[in-house]
């Protein structure tokens, strides 16, 4: 059987008071098993102060699980902890049950949210579109010399830093690889390796990250301080299509620059293989070249283009979504720029792993 619990009487004092309720549950705060009486023998008068003071005291008590016992304590007095109780176990209540309605609220507006962004992404997509196809039908639709303005911002000062990242990726595929196959001597097996590596995934893959460093930050926060000093909302007075004015030339631009880049990027990769490979691992010019097409067929190229062409949509899409959504000034558009690196990013590598997946399975 459980011990019996211990009582302790505490008396409380003729001008009962806050400090003294601080010592009450000073000296029982680290006992257990035990049952608190107050007598209030020795208090005359119970206002309404101490009435509230002891009814802290008690729930206070009951927070630390100690259970009480009253003596002498006026009748008016145990109505008024009785009130005090319930009143408290009321807005307890209450409050749980205000954070479930603001909980539901907030899942609401979040949904909400959720659903206007899409309708917005495919409104978007539907100019783009609509603007992109038939903008070069209607005059005046498309804008040409913006155009190849943005295809020379974009492409051809990206061109320096995609073709020397992939230099340098060729040389450090060459070493990883043929530090391996010079053990079995098929070092020239490099070749075939890294042709084959870099057409169908390392190529399109750093052309896409590099371009999404270098423009598509750009055309979030070029799109994004045009939305935060009005320029915007100046076009859609002056009735001025923003996508068809904007968006159309930067995305154009991408489906154009980003497809030459990964050939590029293909090209100078195998050839950094090619200078490890000829000077250190003793392979002929020949004989590399030759291993390189035997292991690249067609439908690696294809499979390359296909995703560079997939990558510059995100890229363009994700940038001029997240800079037409830029709010907070200069502060705003460096988080929505920064945004739209992440999560281009992330949609990038799910798109190739999508591609990939497409062509293991259809080979």
């Amino acid at each position: 059987m459980p011990p019996e619990k211990e009582i302790s009487t505490w008396i409380l004092s003729a001008d009962f008071d806050y400090p003294e309720c601080l010592r009450i549950l000073n000296a029982y705060k680290d006992r257990r098993n035990i049952t608190v009486c107050l007598s209030g023998k020795a208090v005359k008068t119970w206002p309404i102060t101490r009435s509230a003071i002891l009814a802290d005291v008690l729930a206070r008590l009951e927070k630390q699980k100690i259970e009480w016992l009253f003596e002498d304590i006026p009748e008016e007095t145990m109505r008024f902890i009785d009130f005090t109780k319930e009143r408290s176990e009321t807005i307890t209540v209450a409050r749980v049950a205000r954070a479930g309605k603001r909980r539901i609220y907030n899942l609401i507006a979040k949904t909400d949210r959720f659903l206007k962004m899409l309708v917005y992404l495919f409104k978007l997509m539907q100019d783009i579109v609509y603007w992109t196809v038939c903008g070069p039908f209607i005059p005046h639709g498309f804008r040409y010399a913006r155009t190849l303005y943005e295809i020379t911002s974009c492409g051809m000062r990206s061109v320096g830093i995609v073709l020397l990242v992939s230099f340098i990726m060729g040389l450090i595929l060459a070493m990883q690889g043929g530090a391996q196959l010079e053990r079995l001597g098929a070092a020239v097996m490099v070749a075939k390796i890294v042709g084959m590596v870099t057409v169908r995934e390392i190529g399109p893959l750093l052309a896409s990250l590099l371009v999404t460093g270098r423009c598509g930050s750009a055309i979030t926060a070029e799109i994004g301080a045009m939305v935060t000093s009005e320029e915007m909302d100046a076009l859609r007075a002056m009735g001025i299509s923003i996508t068809k004015y904007v968006v159309v030339p930067k995305f154009v631009a991408l489906l154009i620059i980003l497809p030459c880049l990964t050939l590029f990027a293909n090209i100078v990769c195998i050839y950094g293989s090619y200078i490890f490979s000829y000077y250190q691992l003793g392979v002929s010019t020949f004989d590399y070249f030759n291993q390189t097409v035997s292991g690249m067929h067609v439908g690696d190229v294809f499979n390359g283009l296909a995703k560079s062409l997939a990558d510059a949509v995100i890229i363009a899409y994700i940038a001029v979504y997240h800079g037409l959504t830029t709010k907070g000034g200069a502060e705003g558009i460096g988080s929505s720029t920064t945004r739209s690196v992440v999560v281009t990013i992330i949609w990038i590598a799910l798109a190739h792993l999508f591609f990939t997946i497409l062509f293991y399975y259809n080979r």
